[in-house]
Order: structure tokens, then C-alpha cells, then sequence
């Protein structure tokens, strides 16, 4: 099985994840504009270290395939209002490769990305994902990294990428994570 691994995002991915979130697979779920000025405000100031969120992009044997994110809930206040946890981490995804999609890398990378987050963050209590119920896909690679479903209903957010019918699925921090198969 090939090798995954992270590394940290930088601008000079900014034309890839253009490219990521056009994609069908993708704009249907992340519901971001693709576009280069967009992608330098949403993802440029974390780069610059002015938001708290770790960008990183899933790489397969050396290529870029996805991206992945983390940050603490409790930094971002009203999101973990709406999804119901504090003292936690929450982590984002994709995979943006569609000649990749439906392979099992999506639950190998969350089981890798998720051990690294509660390595990263000592006093998260858990790992918090929030996929919408209609993305098969995605809540399915979260079980089968060992997330729980932790609730279901309505998200209240203003991204339209996290709004409406949802699912939180946690992995606390004593929960065993298996290693990736």
C-alpha cells in the first residue's frame, strides 16, 4: 500500500488547490469559489501564521493528492458552538485527485492526520469532524478511521459548505486509533 504523508500547505500549491476545488468531487462538499484571490484570502493567513489553522496537503508517495486542516475548536468559538464541543480539535478534508477518490486513502489519511492532531494538541480531549449527511463518502471514511457518530441535525453556520443537514463524528482522545492498513 503506498505510503502517505503530510507536509505543511504553502502558496505555491495555490494553483493545485484551485484546481482541487473545482473539481465536481469537490465543489459539491466544500462549496468554496476555486478562484486565486479567494484562495489567497481564505488560506493565505494561515500560511502567515494570522489564523490558527494548520494547513497541510496529503501527499501519496511524494504527490500532492488532498488537503488536510486542523486547528483547536475553542479557537473558533462559534463553530464549536454549533457542533458541540469544547477542548477539542477539529479536523477538515479532501481529496482532491478524483482518480483517487474511493480507494480508502480518505480513512488511512484521517487515521494518520487524527493521531498527529492529538500529538499536536496534548489538551484536546477529542477529534471532531462535521461532514453534511448527503456526503456518503466522507462520514463513511470517518467510521471507518474509528470516529463515532456523536450527533445529527441542522448545522447552523455561515459556510455554506457546513450549513444544514449534518453529522459530527468524534474520536476521543482515549479511543483506541488503529494503525493505517
Amino acid at each position: 500500500m503506498p505510503g502517505l504523508s503530510f507536509r505543511p500547505l504553502v502558496r505555491d500549491d495555490f494553483a493545485m488547490l484551485s484546481r482541487w476545488l473545482a473539481e465536481p468531487h469537490v465543489a459539491k462538499w466544500w462549496c468554496s469559489p476555486s478562484d486565486m484571490a479567494y484562495i489567497e484570502h481564505e488560506y493565505g493567513p494561515a500560511i502567515d501564521g494570522a489564523d490558527p489553522t494548520e494547513l497541510f496537503v496529503l501527499q501519496r508517495e511524494d504527490q500532492p493528492i488532498g488537503l488536510f486542516q486542523r486547528y483547536l475548536l475553542d479557537d473558533y468559538p462559534d463553530w464549536a458552538a454549533a457542533v458541540g464541543f469544547t477542548g477539542a480539535a477539529g479536523i477538515d478534508y479532501l481529496i482532491g485527485e478524483p482518480a483517487l477518490v474511493g480507494q480508502g486513502l480518505g480513512s488511512r489519511a484521517i487515521r494518520i492526520f487524527t493521531a498527529d492532531a492529538l500529538a499536536r494538541y496534548p489538551g484536546a480531549n477529542a477529534v471532531v469532524a462535521a461532514p453534511q449527511q448527503a456526503n456518503l463518502a466522507s462520514w463513511k471514511a470517518l467510521e471507518r478511521a474509528g470516529f463515532e457518530r456523536a450527533w445529527a441535525g441542522q448545522l447552523e453556520s455561515d459556510d455554506p459548505g457546513d450549513a444544514g443537514p449534518a453529522y459530527v463524528y468524534c474520536l476521543r482522545r482515549d479511543s483506541p486509533i488503529d494503525p493505517p492498513v
